[in-house]
């Protein structure tokens, strides 16, 4: 994290705390947030994905390097994202003026815009793969598909496909709302009337965490070793009480070269 604290989980909340030069129990703890672990999007990106990049062949300091790059996307994007998400929920049925109700979906459109565009970007980086490409006109986008699948010919999952699809369902209508109007005064705010509803706000905030959420584990296996992987776990065979969503393979002794 950029701040260098300490962020420590528990349940429904987040306490930080940093090196004072004093005895760790002597280190001052701040209630930081009131979103913990009990969110499924904090548990997969402080839980499982560190575990899952302390499983890999990445070592330190790139190993660090990363974890600190997954945890600001949680820190920087997506919890501010849901804290404006709660306002939102909050705001359902009330009476305020039409600024203020304007003000937090537009507010949580930004970071969560920023947490897509700019920091998870940043993250893959240092695990090897540009996905730049993502957020450039179909012709680009495209040109780079080709790149990216003959450079990286065998994840565990057609990862481009994936992101073409996301493309299509959420991010193109979000980057424009978010530069034709908020930044950019391009187009006027009638056309972007539905990015002032609630429920497409949940929509854009699952979306946009469960994308991420399923390129990194593929992305951290690639530095597994040859002969483990990893596998999606049923959702009927989770466990409740440890929200795992993948589990480790074995795939055998791989042969000499």
């Amino acid at each position: 994290m950029g701040d260098k604290s300490l962020k420590i989980f528990q349940g429904s909340k987040v306490y930080s705390t940093a090196d004072n030069g004093k005895e760790p129990s002597e280190w001052k703890v701040l209630h930081y947030a009131n979103i913990g672990s009990s969110e499924e999007f904090v548990e997969q990106f402080s839980g499982e994905f560190l575990e899952l990049i302390d499983a890999s062949s990445i070592y330190d300091p790139t190993r660090q390097e990363l974890k600190e790059a997954i945890l600001t996307i949680l820190m920087e994007g997506l919890m501010p994202a849901f804290e404006h998400l709660k306002k939102i929920r909050a705001s359902v049925g009330q009476e305020m003026p039409v600024l203020n109700r304007m003000q937090l979906y537009e507010d949580f459109s930004r970071v969560l815009w920023h947490a897509y565009k700019d920091l998870m970007p940043r993250a893959t980086i240092l695990l090897g793969f540009d996905l730049g490409f993502l957020f450039q006109n179909e012709a680009n986008f495209e040109k780079g598909v080709t790149d990216f699948n003959r450079r990286h010919p065998s994840l565990i999952m057609q990862v481009c496909d994936h992101l073409r699809q996301q493309r299509i369902n959420w991010q193109n209508g979000l980057a424009k709302f978010r530069n034709h109007f908020l930044e950019h005064r391009k187009e006027g705010q009638e056309r972007f009337a539905k990015y002032y509803n609630p429920a497409q706000a949940e929509v854009l905030f699952d979306s946009t965490w469960r994308t991420m959420a399923d390129i990194f584990p593929v992305f951290i296996e690639s530095h597994f070793s040859p002969s483990h992987s990893i596998e999606e776990i049923p959702a009927n065979e989770r466990d409740p009480s440890r929200r795992r969503r993948f589990r480790y393979v074995w795939l055998g002794v791989p042969p000499k070269p």
